[in-house]
């Protein structure tokens, strides 16, 4: 059952996604991921490790992304092993856009499915099984 809805409910949330800012869900976790990190920006490495939807093909998703002026690539002048990605003035507009419409679909096709005392439970024990696989 765990397969099945969070296929339902991803499959809603990037049609929002879609519709809305032309943007896949992937596109969007890149977003998230750099509007948290300090100054937008983080290393290849570390947005690897902090995507949520799928690790798969990264690379050329940011390069794509770039193209479409959401992010920046750039070597680390010390380090030629080291990429740093930044967040645009142009990709954190389109993510503060896209965010109130995500939200609103988290809110929509999970949430309100979901008595407020299911979602407390269900918080904590997502953040636990997070927690214990994590690494």
């Amino acid at each position: 059952m765990f397969f099945e809805a969070h296929a339902a409910v991803c499959a809603r949330l990037e049609t929002a996604l879609q519709t809305g800012h032309g943007l896949s869900l992937r596109w969007y976790d890149v977003l998230l991921q750099l509007h948290a990190a300090p100054g937008g920006r983080l290393t290849m490495r570390d947005l690897g490790r902090a995507v949520v939807i799928s690790k798969s093909g990264l690379t050329g998703l940011v390069d794509r992304m770039a193209r479409a002026g959401l992010v920046e690539r750039a070597g680390d002048p010390d380090d030629r092993r080291i990429v740093h990605v930044t967040l645009t003035p142009a990709g954190a507009a389109v993510y503060r856009r896209a965010r109130a419409d995500h939200r609103a679909a988290v809110a929509e096709h999970f949430l309100a499915h979901v008595s407020g005392g299911e979602a407390g439970v269900i918080e904590a024990a997502l953040r636990r099984v997070r927690d214990e696989n994590a690494g």
